[in-house]
């Protein structure tokens, strides 16, 4: 029996490599997303505390110059929660464009592999058709072989 071959295989293992290097890019794109949310969470942590701190001090005396310097760096927490949220939007954004190129390649690849199963199923049926032809030729020959022996 001939041994099934798909002629498309070399397709098909660039349809599978392009698959994996966009699995890695969507998975990178992820990890942004993923960094940058933790950068805004300790953000958040960060302003908390310093607002526990501040509470504290303002139970005492007041000092105009803790003040501003509180304020400046609330003021700096805030920009950079701002331009944190706007990186992470475009994070979130470039994530969901690698997971429609992935959703694509895999598509791709699937399509091949179907093509390559059907391939392989008319290949094996064709086959089996063959080797029930040489087993029915086989048969007739030995029952005419049979018939011309003398008895």
């Amino acid at each position: 029996m001939k041994k099934f071959r798909f002629r498309l295989d070399p397709i098909l293992r660039l349809k599978e490599h392009e698959e994996k290097e966009r699995q890695k890019a969507h998975a990178a794109a992820l990890g942004q997303v993923t960094a940058q949310d933790e950068k805004l969470q300790l953000i958040q942590a960060d302003r908390g505390g310093k607002q526990e701190n501040l509470r504290n001090r303002l139970e005492g005396p007041l000092n105009i110059q803790n003040l501003t310097a509180y304020n400046r760096y609330f003021v700096k927490l805030n920009r950079d929660e701002l331009t944190g949220r706007e990186m992470l939007r475009a994070f979130k954004k470039n994530a969901e464009e690698k997971r429609q190129h992935l959703i694509e390649a895999t598509r791709q690849r699937r399509k091949y592999e179907k093509l390559r199963e059907r391939y392989r199923e008319r290949h094996d049926r064709e086959s089996n058709l063959l080797e029930q032809k040489e087993q029915d030729e086989i048969a007739a020959q030995i029952t005419q072989y049979k018939k011309r022996l003398p008895q």
